[in-house]
């Protein structure tokens, strides 16, 4: 689960803009790859800085995000917060204009971003199984959703996200399934999901937590 935008930057939910402009500025000095060759980490923790900013500091993002948190973000049309990033140099030439700071920006390989995509399939085509296409960098691509797949289900595509800088290795293309429930059901399309509820047993039904596996909310959404 991605981690909050205001744990990362270590401020409160009701920050001014300042406030966080201002913690981002704090960690950025902190964080920075080229003063932490001891931490393999602080690449990617500063990344995620760089990504927490750029929501928060957005006063759209931020109140997508604040509704309905990084779901809110993706069915709202928001690319993923720092996206068009493909080093530490670009973050900091996008957020400061590379002034300010004395670090020697390095310019080994470094890999390329993750993309995300979803993907809505019915009920029935969960179940089923299904043959979806998928943009990718390589044109479209089609793959196999298992039968039984799971609502929140990810994918992954290895190598078909962004490309690296460098030399570096491109990033992943993450695939996100949504599974619709239907609504509004004819007498018939009810009489028939009554009689697919009767014949479901506990080895059709597998729990994925708290609320149920998905067949269960199935089977609710029926009663």
């Amino acid at each position: 689960m991605p981690r909050d935008y205001y744990q990362i930057l270590g401020v409160d939910r009701n920050a001014s803009g300042a406030e966080v402009k201002k913690a981002f500025r704090r960690l950025a000095h902190e964080l920075h790859p080229d003063v932490n060759a001891h931490d393999p980490g602080a690449e990617e923790k500063f990344k995620a800085a760089a990504e927490a900013y750029e929501v928060l500091s957005d006063a759209e993002r931020r109140r997508a995000y604040d509704a309905y948190g990084h779901e809110g973000l993706r069915s709202g049309g928001f690319p993923p917060g720092g996206a068009g990033f493909g080093s530490v140099e670009e973050i900091f030439q996008a957020f400061f204009g590379g002034g300010g700071f004395e670090f020697e920006m390095r310019r080994g390989p470094m890999r390329g971003q993750d993309l995300m995509h979803t993907v809505e399939i019915t009920a029935v085509d969960a179940m089923l199984g299904k043959a979806i296409k998928i943009p990718s960098h390589e044109g479209e691509r089609e793959i196999e959703l298992p039968p039984g797949i799971q609502h929140g289900t990810q994918l992954g595509l290895r190598g078909h996200g962004l490309p690296g800088s460098n030399g570096g290795p491109p990033g992943d293309l993450r695939i996100v399934v949504n599974v619709i429930v239907p609504t509004d059901l004819s007498e018939e399309q009810r009489e028939l999901a009554e009689k697919l509820g009767e014949t479901l047993g506990p080895h059709n039904i597998h729990s994925q937590g708290g609320d149920g596996g998905f067949f269960s909310r199935v089977r609710r959404a029926f009663d």
